[in-house]
């Protein structure tokens, strides 16, 4: 049996690098800009550092001021500035992280958009891999790279372990999986999408009646099991889709017999056929968008 997080990590791995130093200035010296693709880990090693996001991010991501040396993450593409607060600069380490599709990962949605973790709060794992990755960093030994990533993702990992572990009771995914049987009825449903799955059967896996998990999932998850499953059913086809998957190939993979019962319910919940994410609706979209028309409408 799987622990809380294995099967959907296996889903949607997290992957971290290049890790690279990101010295901010005196105040008076221009924001350093990040893109808002793909996800961001920030160390902040030496200095206060104010975050604030762009465009449409404010009211996001809000605009925050870390004093002290911390771990800000934001798992989903979200465009920032960041800015030291003091004459004598800041350092930070820095790395892009990719996580998935903030649309296909449910872990994402169940995350902040901005994930921070003061150093001195950390647990003696998590700071034994912060110390791990600094030194790393100043020693610059061979294939540094390679490790600073991996420590990286590491670091990361272990965040998300005390994001589980601290939302237990709470609304939603990770309060969920913070249950033991909860978490062996999703286990299940996010390992094997494809299995005939019924209200008795998922209950069966928490040993529980019906009723008992019908009430206790949607407390806990916010949605019926059958939404989940199907929300979930949705996600992985939309990944084998674009993955280019044949239709029928997807809908056997999911639990639907047919590309047409695919096809309705994805049209149905999510607003268009399954080919709206095959890879060659994507490059018929593409040419179509630079070819010149033969004649005017």
């Amino acid at each position: 049996m799987n622990d809380r997080l294995t099967t959907l990590l296996q889903r949607f791995p997290l992957n971290a690098g290049p890790v690279r130093p990101t010295p901010l200035s005196a105040p008076v010296s221009p924001d350093t800009a990040l893109p808002s693709a793909p996800g961001w880990l920030h160390l902040l090693l030496h200095g206060p550092v104010q975050i604030d996001g762009m465009d449409e991010a404010p009211t996001r991501i809000g605009r925050q001021q870390l004093l002290q040396p911390a771990l800000l993450w934001l798992p989903s593409p979200t465009a920032h500035t960041l800015r030291a607060m003091s004459d004598r600069g800041a350092t930070l380490l820095s790395t892009p992280v990719h996580f998935g599709d903030p649309a296909l990962n449910p872990l994402i949605g169940a995350l902040p958009l901005l994930v921070v973790v003061p150093q001195r709060e950390m647990p003696p794992p998590m700071a034994a891999t912060w110390a791990l990755l600094v030194g790393e960093h100043e020693a610059a030994a061979d294939a540094h790279g390679e490790v600073l990533a991996r420590l990286a993702e590491a670091l990361l990992l272990q965040v998300l372990r005390q994001a589980v572990d601290g939302a237990r009771g709470r609304v939603g995914l990770l309060g969920a999986l913070s249950d033991e049987r909860l978490r062996r009825v999703l286990d299940a449903v996010h390992a094997h999408p494809g299995l005939p799955w019924t209200l008795q059967t998922l209950a069966a896996e928490a040993g529980w009646s019906r009723t008992v998990l019908a009430t206790r999932f949607r407390a806990a998850v916010g949605v019926p099991p059958g939404d989940y499953l199907t929300d979930w059913r949705l996600r992985v086809a939309r990944i084998r889709l674009a993955e280019g998957w044949p239709v029928k190939t997807v809908a056997e993979a999911v639990g639907y017999a047919s590309a047409a019962a695919l096809t309705r319910i994805c049209t149905q919940r999510l607003g268009a056929p399954p080919s709206h994410w095959h890879p060659r609706h994507s490059r018929h979209s593409r040419h179509a968008d630079h070819s010149t028309p033969d004649s005017m409408p």
